[in-house]
């Protein structure tokens, strides 16, 4: 291996480096927010049994008749599904137990302190060598009345371990009294907390999670590295040059759902409204408003461009399912897909939700094609005939500027064509308008709707009204706004 091919492995292994020791720094520091979530849970879990003793148990003791006492409680046992037993004991003698096996049984308690509270777990209950009966271990809460009078409130272990199951790409473990939870066992370990709480969650670096959470989480930022490493060495990767925004800023705003629906309205030659198009906006907490010029390309070239339609049909579901409809005639709900979508059943699923979400609602939803990639033509015109089975309405988004316009208007079933505004400013701007007067008339030839969008003054709205085009859409009428701004001003 010659010096030159050294250096660049060498510069490679470096980048990895830097890469895995940066992922091992957030990895750590994901690990003490892992730490503080479980402790919450876990916190949750003890102290709402603890504030349920002072405030529902404590003022009843000591207990009188234990029938009244376990119907008074029967909530406990009833609501809460990590509750398996409750029990009151006096001098270790066990005198109302809400499982009747344990009535009367001796309990080998030592005597505590007025108030003291433990948690502690226990490998078998008294009761197990009565019954055939697997898996008979709980956690115990015990309060003391008095030094010899004690309520115990029994756990399931499950309500426990199934906090740390959440989190299987993180070494978290639980120390109690008796013994350290861990997700795959409990070990037995006599003064296993340090101070004086009730429990302490800590956390080890297993290499083999730390792996396991890179390969799931951050594989792609080394595959990127990897490639980005191709492009300066050894070939010229031009795709690169179109990824503006880093595609981990990308899916973080996914994962917070940062994209918002904006929503432009749609008028028809009477200047009533009759739907809209529904805009993504980037709702970025430091940069502000994002518009889609600046990621859009991006993320229908990496496929994020189905999860970001995903989250827009939900925010749309949430806000317009409460909306109380009082115009009257359907309401037209526009959404912008493309050819990547097509490639999975998610896209037909999300519509097919959406639909039944919002079936009590006068809205037609529609799907606005965008031309910017090839659709496969077979994957493509099954794909449309499945989506109008569901009374669903296929646009051509910006006609005439894409693939293979004409090929789709010939061989699907479009409802709609949406001239782009390129040519809707040749009314304007010239030099003619030829093109604009075929797309009209090839329209009409077919039977086709036609929607013209980016109109901006009113000359271009007198040319395409004396030319029958019959709805409408830019700022000449209306910019874009948020879904909550467009239903005050126009649903309301």
């Amino acid at each position: 291996m010659n010096s030159e091919k050294t250096i660049k492995h060498h510069i490679y292994v470096l980048g990895l480096s830097l890469i895995l020791l940066t992922l091992f720094a957030k990895y750590n520091y994901d690990s003490l927010d892992v730490v503080e979530e479980v402790s919450a849970e876990v916190n949750n879990i003890i102290f709402e049994n603890i504030k349920y003793y002072e405030d529902e148990i404590s003022g009843s003791l000591p207990v009188k008749n234990c029938w009244n006492f376990l119907e008074e409680n029967a909530t406990l046992l009833l609501n809460n599904r990590n509750i398996r037993s409750i029990s009151i004991t006096d001098n270790k003698k066990v005198v109302c137990s809400s499982i009747n096996l344990l009535n009367g049984m001796e309990l080998n308690f030592t005597k505590e302190e007025t108030g003291k509270i433990r948690f502690f777990y226990i490998s078998k209950t008294p009761y197990s060598d009565s019954i055939n009966q697997k898996n008979m271990e709980a956690f115990l809460i015990k309060i003391s009345y008095t030094p010899t009078y004690s309520t115990i409130i029994g756990l399931y272990p499950e309500s426990l371990t199934e906090v740390i199951d959440d989190y299987s790409e993180y070494d978290v473990y639980v120390n109690f009294e008796n013994v350290v939870l861990y997700k795959d066992k409990i070990v037995g370990k006599n003064n296993a907390l340090e101070g004086k709480s009730l429990y302490e969650v800590k956390y080890n670096i297993s290499p083999y999670l730390f792996f396991k959470y890179v390969i799931i989480n951050h594989s792609f930022v080394i595959i990127f590295w990897t490639l980005l490493y191709l492009l300066i060495v050894r070939v010229k990767l031009p795709i690169f040059d179109k990824f503006t925004i880093s595609y981990w800023d990308i899916n973080k705003a996914i994962k917070l759902r940062h994209f918002h629906p904006y929503l432009q309205p749609v008028f028809d030659i009477n200047g009533t409204l009759t739907g809209a198009e529904v805009l993504v906006r980037w709702i970025h907490p430091t940069k502000g408003v994002i518009p889609p010029a600046s990621f859009i390309e991006e993320v229908e070239a990496n496929g994020k461009i189905r999860e970001i339609t995903q989250i827009l049909m939900q925010k749309c579901s949430t806000y317009l399912r409460n909306v109380e409809f009082t115009r009257k005639g359907g309401f037209h709900l526009g959404f912008n897909v493309c050819a990547i979508q097509f490639d999975s059943n998610l896209l037909y699923e999300d519509i097919v939700l959406l639909q039944k979400e919002l079936s009590s609602k006068p809205i037609l939803i529609v799907l606005e094609i965008t031309e910017r990639q090839e659709f496969e033509s077979k994957l493509f015109s099954s794909y449309i005939n499945k989506l109008k089975d569901k009374n669903i309405k296929i646009a051509l988004d910006d006609f005439g500027t894409g693939h293979c316009s004409m090929k789709y208007l010939i061989n699907s079933s479009i409802d709609i064509i949406k001239i782009d505004r390129t040519f809707v400013n040749t009314i304007s701007e010239g030099p003619n308008t030829h093109v604009l007067d075929a797309i009209i008339n090839l329209a009409n030839a077919t039977n086709t709707e036609i929607l013209a969008e980016g109109v901006e003054n009113k000359e271009q709205f007198e040319y395409l009204y004396a030319n029958n085009v019959m709805h409408y859409q830019g700022f000449y009428f209306d910019e874009p706004m948020p879904i909550e701004e467009f239903i005050g001003k126009y649903l309301s």
